[in-house]
């Protein structure tokens, strides 16, 4: 983790959370590879099953559950029972997905390893990305995807605000750089003055900017 806060902001929010239910009831996602005994409702899922649909998925994408019959996402040793069975319908939570880029990222990749040297992201992720990264790789690897961990905060308005387009306060960067139509009222500073302010501040809390603010932090070079 970047900072001791961090480190007690994650490890907060990690130990009070309840159980992971992975599951969702979603007309679109990744499916969850479970099939269904259509008279008991007794679950099918297992290392067998789950190898052939991941070979399948691999080949023909995740739309394969959907679209393919039971008879052909079972393996061959389930085919005689296929009319036995349905296929789950419930989706993947979108965290499990984004938490298990590690994998599909830093395993299969040439010229990367795992784990990650850094995580960088904004700090609401303490909650998000940062937290279903480190669950599915414990539980699987039994360490976190990464080595370190930095976490940012967010680009304000001059009051505070967060930017939006309905209140009508959104800077933009090429206004600074380039200047607006008035170019006296809005001169252009350049893009060496927006960075060097951007490089600056502290990043590690929220920044505040408006038409003025990376100029008027400048001036005295």
């Amino acid at each position: 983790m970047d900072s001791i806060s961090g480190r007690k902001q994650n490890f907060t929010m990690t130990s009070s959370r309840s159980d992971w239910c992975i599951s969702r009831q979603r007309t679109w996602g990744v499916p969850i590879p479970v099939f269904y005994h259509a008279e008991t409702k007794e679950p099918l899922l297992n290392e067998e099953t789950v190898n052939h649909i991941k070979s399948i998925i691999s080949q023909k994408g995740s739309d394969a559950w959907w679209y393919m019959p039971v008879e052909e996402l079972l393996p061959e040793s389930y085919r005689d029972k296929a009319s036995d069975y349905v296929k789950g319908t419930d989706t993947m939570d979108v965290w499990f997905d984004s938490g298990s880029s590690w994998a599909a990222v830093l395993e299969s990749r040439d010229g990367l390893s795992y784990p990650a040297d850094l995580y960088v992201e904004g700090t609401d992720q303490h909650r998000g990305w940062f937290q279903s990264s480190l669950l599915t790789s414990v539980a699987t690897k039994g360490k976190a995807p990464y080595s370190g961990v930095i976490t940012h905060g967010f680009v304000l308005d001059e009051r505070g605000l967060k930017m939006s387009k309905s209140l009508g306060n959104v800077v933009d960067p090429r206004k600074i750089i380039e200047g607006g139509k008035n170019q006296e009222a809005e001169p252009s500073y350049g893009a060496d003055v927006l960075r060097l302010w951007v490089s600056s501040v502290d990043y590690t809390g929220d920044v505040l900017i408006g038409p003025q603010v990376p100029p008027s932090n400048v001036r005295h070079i």
